[in-house]
């Protein structure tokens, strides 16, 4: 059996020391110099486990002032029935039932012609919207989303956006009924796009959710796809009873 290396090591004895309490969440830890001297290694050991813990959001640094012990990590469960009277069994509502406070804030719209990525996008010929969005909850970014939509479905969705109903409250009010076709769950390394967005490390673990919902009709009309910190967000499929 291959040896433990030796940051791995570092790493995990850090690790238990934040998970007994001598380190506390906010809590600054002692500088690479003294860690080493504790733990008979030298200092590049220790800045490797010490990034582990950071890709792995136990840690953070923080520009000219040290590594801090990350607040504990919330996961919030999301939702979704598998049945088509239920497009998103409101994700912000479960949301606000666990206590917590969000926003659903508008990032950029832009008017585009998918070309040849059309046919991945699964929506009609026609010009379209691209909408990115972000759901920030308890002033963090927790997922960001971009969706695709024909265009003369809305006007301006930038000056109809609300903070709390974001582009569902819009589409909800010119289409009938959105009914889901597919969705697929799947993982992602984070991008530097979803480093930015995010607040997490590029390369970081990221959930991804794609889906295709279609009008009353059964015409797809919105494409959308869903990125979210791992360590925030996990996914629960739930089948409706008979």
């Amino acid at each position: 059996m291959a040896e433990v290396p030796l940051y791995e090591r570092v790493r995990q004895a850090i690790k238990s020391s934040i998970d007994d309490g001598t380190y506390a969440p906010g809590e600054r830890l002692p500088s690479e110099s003294r860690l080493a001297e504790e733990l008979g290694v030298n200092r590049l050991t220790v800045r490797r486990a010490i990034e582990e813990l950071a890709r792995a959001g136990v840690v953070e640094s923080r520009q000219g002032s040290g590594t801090y012990v990350s607040a504990p990590i919330v996961r919030l469960p999301v939702s979704q029935k598998l049945s088509t009277d239920s497009l998103v069994e409101s994700m912000t509502a479960q949301i606000a039932a666990q206590g917590y406070t969000y926003e659903d804030v508008f990032l950029r719209a832009m008017k585009v012609d998918a070309g040849p990525a059309r046919a991945s996008i699964e929506l009609p010929p026609g010009p379209l919207w691209r909408v990115d969005n972000a759901i920030v909850v308890q002033g963090e970014s927790w997922m960001w989303s971009t969706s695709w939509f024909p265009r003369d479905l809305l006007d301006d969705p930038a000056g109809n956006w609300n903070s709390s109903t974001g582009l569902y409250g819009q589409l909800n009010e010119v289409v009938d009924e959105l009914r889901p076709i597919w969705r697929a769950i799947s993982a992602d390394a984070a991008s530097m796009d979803d480093a930015e967005t995010l607040g997490v490390r590029a390369g970081s673990p990221i959930l991804v959710r794609d889906g295709l919902t279609a009008d009353e009709t059964g015409s797809p009309v919105l494409r959308v796809t869903r990125r979210s910190r791992m360590d925030r967000v996990s996914y629960v499929l739930r089948y409706d009873e008979q």
